[in-house]
């Protein structure tokens, strides 16, 4: 027995492949397939008011921007808000990220049931992954459980904090210059600024600066109000 209806969310057509090969393999035969966040949430839509909802959905992180008119960037804003119109629905990211502040925010607060990094033996380790997952188990591939065991996990520090809570509150950033001036934070310039915030979006694997905001927010890394 395994899951009957599943929707993959990858924009690369040889992991779409594989993927797809697989689920046959292990006789799945109801698999439904999307390249965009904003399609793919679509048809999440579109079978919840059907009254067929999928069970399963394997998604990425990363999507190449297809459209300016896409609303949904990432995948884990595509998990997110679809976790909220459906929270029964099973989850396991299939990805090449294994920062342990990732993992452990989609695990943690995204209730993702499933997280398997795509490498030599990714597909092996998906398949195990939705047998555990079917069985109302976490599972965790062996490499992103290696990262959720380092101990060195993002940690923010009062600057960091307060300039992305700045910026969530729409400060721009010669603003901020003028705050952190004021307030004797250094550095203060607009260039020191918009170093820390491009070192912030590498690490938080985010291509916008809103993207950064709603990933930080996501892993409980800003505050909802500063004083």
């Amino acid at each position: 027995m395994s899951f009957k209806k599943i929707l993959v969310v990858e924009d690369t057509d040889s992991n779409n492949k594989g993927i797809i090969t697989l689920l046959k393999e292990v006789g799945i035969d109801g698999v439904n397939q999307s390249q965009f966040c904003d399609d793919a949430f679509l048809k999440i839509k579109k079978a919840i008011n059907d009254r067929d909802p999928y069970q399963l959905l394997i998604c990425d992180l990363s999507f190449k921007p297809s459209s300016s008119s896409n609303k949904i960037r990432s995948g884990q804003e595509l998990i997110s808000k679809i976790k909220t119109i459906q929270p029964v629905i099973k989850v396991i990211v299939f990805s090449v990220e294994d920062k342990p502040s990732i993992i452990k925010s989609l695990m943690d607060n995204q209730n993702v049931e499933g997280y398997v990094c795509k490498g030599l033996y990714g597909l092996r380790e998906l398949k195990k992954a939705i047998q555990e997952v079917y069985e109302n188990k976490k599972y965790t591939c062996p490499v992103s459980t290696g990262a959720l065991k380092q101990k060195n996990f993002l940690q923010l520090n009062k600057y960091e904090k307060l300039l992305l809570e700045l910026i969530a509150k729409g400060y721009k950033h010669e603003e901020i210059s003028t705050y952190f001036k004021s307030q004797n934070i250094t550095p203060y310039s607009k260039r020191s600024i918009e170093d820390h915030l491009s070192k912030l979006r590498d690490h938080f694997n985010a291509s916008t600066t809103s993207q950064l905001i709603y990933l930080a927010s996501m892993g409980g890394f800003i505050e909802e109000s500063t004083d």
